[in-house]
């Protein structure tokens, strides 16, 4: 979970963190499911999640550089190589989602790694600030309403 905090804290992501712990290690103990870690000087500094369960599909599950990697071309690194090892499974579609709790910048490189948009949808959740799932302090530049 450090890995999973370290890249997604400031962006909300919360789906593995209450998730039940039964159904989050079959996923990341399927055969299906490949996760890569990025390394800088020997340190975690990224994460992709790449799951192939659903037949002729990858879905870019996770993807994501840590704070201090952000702008350091880490970002381009890691998707190349998630676009190399998708690819090289027999696929014809390869999918990410993203949010808009995530970093400005997601959407246009998801774009211009050669993402096209297919289609928007309103999610609804509690803060999971106000929750306590996540810290208050995690991601300052979404406001707390509560």
């Amino acid at each position: 979970m450090q890995l999973f905090l370290l890249v997604g804290e400031d962006w909300m992501w919360v789906s593995r963190l209450v998730m039940p712990d039964d159904k989050l290690t079959a996923i990341i103990n399927d055969p299906l499911v490949e996760i890569y870690v990025l390394l800088a000087d020997g340190r975690p500094s990224g994460m992709l999640e790449l799951d192939f369960r659903q037949h002729g599909q990858c879905e870019l599950v996770f993807f994501g550089v840590a704070k201090s990697s952000i702008g350091t071309g880490a970002g381009r690194y890691l998707m190349d190589q998630a676009l190399s090892i998708a690819w090289a499974h027999p696929i014809n579609r390869l999918w990410v989602h993203t949010c808009h709790f995530d970093h400005p910048n997601a959407l246009p490189f998801y774009q211009r790694s050669g993402f096209k948009p297919y289609a928007f949808m309103v999610e609804v959740t509690d803060d999971p600030r106000l929750t306590g799932v996540l810290p208050r302090t995690a991601a300052p530049h979404i406001p707390i309403l509560g």
